[in-house]
């Protein structure tokens, strides 16, 4: 094949390997959750997202939680459980393709899926009069990102963990060397998040493990430097592997999470 061919051949298969891999659904089918409500929320033509919804009376902050690019309802609901046994109110959701959500599971989708929960959350009537904070977890922290760029009168306060700043960063950082080149050139930027998050202009707390081999702790370090808009920011620097905040440093990361809270005004 000559060097001709080969080059479109190469970013062909380049943008097809790269925008197809930020989602990987689990679609096995979610059953009820202890302690949280099923609710199923309509998007597009016919389709609709799956979500729980942990009840909470007076509640320290009402979360909205989104989470990373793999797995369901099933095991992050464990992550919403968490949340809603130290006396939060939690909603998270499935995007299109992942547990009960249809639709597929693509930027097209994901964005108006996402939002379409974001107002539903907003409207619920257990929520108004809450403080309410707006959490990602690697993907779902780019996500998130853009929904508070999207809503920035709505939510009070911001918790990322693991980012990464964009689309295109995420597959850069990932691939070899001689072929960095690539993602320049094949992967769609959907959500910039560096840039998206100049306008944060709220209590903001950013955890990133050094250790982090999925998102270079760099990433979440140009978040950080970027919220320039805020003198409310912190970043957390912890130890482990990607998305370890919970896991290694529960005590502390509710502590980190309510004194978040107690800067909402």
């Amino acid at each position: 094949m000559s060097r001709i061919l080969f080059i479109p051949l190469l970013l062909f298969l380049g943008a097809c390997a790269f925008n197809g891999s930020y989602y990987q659904p689990n679609t096995d089918r979610v059953h009820d959750f202890p302690d949280a409500e099923s609710i199923y929320i309509p998007f597009g033509k016919q389709d609709s997202i799956h979500g729980f919804f942990f009840k909470q009376e007076d509640p320290i902050a009402s979360l909205f939680l989104l989470h990373g690019n793999a797995g369901n309802l099933t095991s992050w609901g464990e992550v919403g459980d968490i949340f809603f046994q130290a006396g939060y109110q939690v909603m998270i959701i499935d995007y299109p393709g992942f547990g009960n959500s249809t639709g597929k599971a693509s930027h097209k989708n994901v964005y108006p899926a996402t939002q379409a929960a974001v107002d539903y959350f907003l409207d619920h009537e257990l929520v108004k009069g809450t403080k309410k904070v707006l959490m990602g977890f690697s993907l779902g922290a780019n996500l998130a990102v853009k929904m508070g760029h999207d809503n920035p009168e709505l939510f009070d306060a911001m918790l990322l963990e693991g980012a990464f700043e964009s689309h295109k960063a995420i597959a850069v950082d990932r691939v070899p060397r001689p072929f960095k080149f690539a993602p320049y050139l094949v992967v769609k930027n959907a959500i910039k998040g560096k840039e998206l998050i100049k306008t944060w202009n709220k209590p903001l707390l950013i955890i990133h493990s050094k250790d982090d081999a999925v998102c270079n702790y760099k990433m979440g370090k140009a978040l950080y430097d970027n919220a320039i808009n805020t003198s409310q920011k912190e970043l957390w620097t912890i130890n482990g592997p990607h998305l370890a905040g919970l896991g290694q440093n529960f005590n502390i990361y509710l502590a980190k999470l309510k004194t978040l809270v107690d800067k909402i005004p």
